[in-house]
């Protein structure tokens, strides 16, 4: 039977990256997984911040601060989906980059990632966190459709 013993998401703090861990988790009690719950912290460029472009300009900003508070409240949302062992993890770096390498540190076998910024206009320019996870990462990875409402 094919079954994931250790399984990561990312989070950023959004409500649709919190739809994600409420995914991740509930797979990590189904299959007895460890869950590591990552938040990369990172400042954004100077060029991003003075975009014209309204979308490009709303860049977050997650700072080591943030990330402790971040992954409190993933915390809270998978102990609520009764995920068994979990390990929070707070890395400086690119998000995308911070979710690969962290999937070799701690033995990763599935990666959890929303899909926000998939669709955006950004997104498609510039590359979006899911998609390149989705290219790069050395296991499987799902896709969460954070659009949807009530995922129970």
């Amino acid at each position: 039977m094919y079954t994931y013993n250790s399984i990561a998401v990312g989070t950023d703090g959004s409500d649709t990256s919190m739809v994600a861990v409420r995914a991740a988790a509930s797979l990590a009690r189904v299959y007895g997984a460890e869950l590591t719950i990552i938040c990369a912290h990172y400042t954004a460029s100077g060029s991003m911040l003075n975009s014209t472009n309204a979308e490009l300009s709303r860049v977050d900003i997650v700072t080591e601060t943030n990330a402790s508070d971040i992954l409190q409240r993933a915390e809270a949302i998978a102990k609520e989906e009764q995920a068994g062992k979990i390990n929070l993890v707070s890395k400086g770096g690119q998000p995308a980059n911070v979710l690969i390498e962290s999937v070799n540190e701690h033995g990763v076998d599935l990666l959890v990632v929303g899909n926000k910024g998939m669709r955006s206009m950004a997104g498609r320019i510039f590359g979006n966190i899911p998609g390149n996870v989705a290219k790069k990462a050395p296991v499987d990875v799902m896709l969460v459709d954070t659009r949807a409402e009530g995922h129970n």
